[in-house]
């Protein structure tokens, strides 16, 4: 795959990836962790985290592709996790915002 060609996916879209390739071979070292990982964290389904991903984009302007994915895995609780998913941002969500992003987020959960 490309450069062009790549996309960012939730850790449940790993999950899913990764169990289905362990159907058909043994996994890497690295590939077990990355499965390991994403069965003790993820909460939502892949189907679900997309609509997450989405809803979080269409609902607010400053939100784009790679936080929107970010907060779908993290699926913080409180204002201050929003704030820290934004912390390599530009833009920092108002304390408001940041409470409207956890009530979409809760939506799902």
């Amino acid at each position: 795959m490309g450069e062009d060609d790549s996309r960012y996916v939730t850790l449940s879209e790993v999950k899913e990836l990764i169990s289905e390739e362990a159907e058909h071979r043994e996994l890497s070292y690295e590939q077990s962790l990355a499965l390991s990982h994403s069965e003790k964290f993820v909460e939502l389904t892949s189907e679900d985290s997309l609509k997450l991903v989405k809803e979080l984009m269409d609902t607010f302007e400053f939100m784009n592709e790679k936080l929107a994915f970010k907060m779908t895995d993290i699926l913080p609780e409180d204002p201050d996790g929003v704030k820290a998913v934004f912390s390599k941002d530009r833009y920092t969500p108002s304390k408001e915002d940041s409470e409207e992003i956890i009530k979409v987020l809760k939506k799902y959960l």
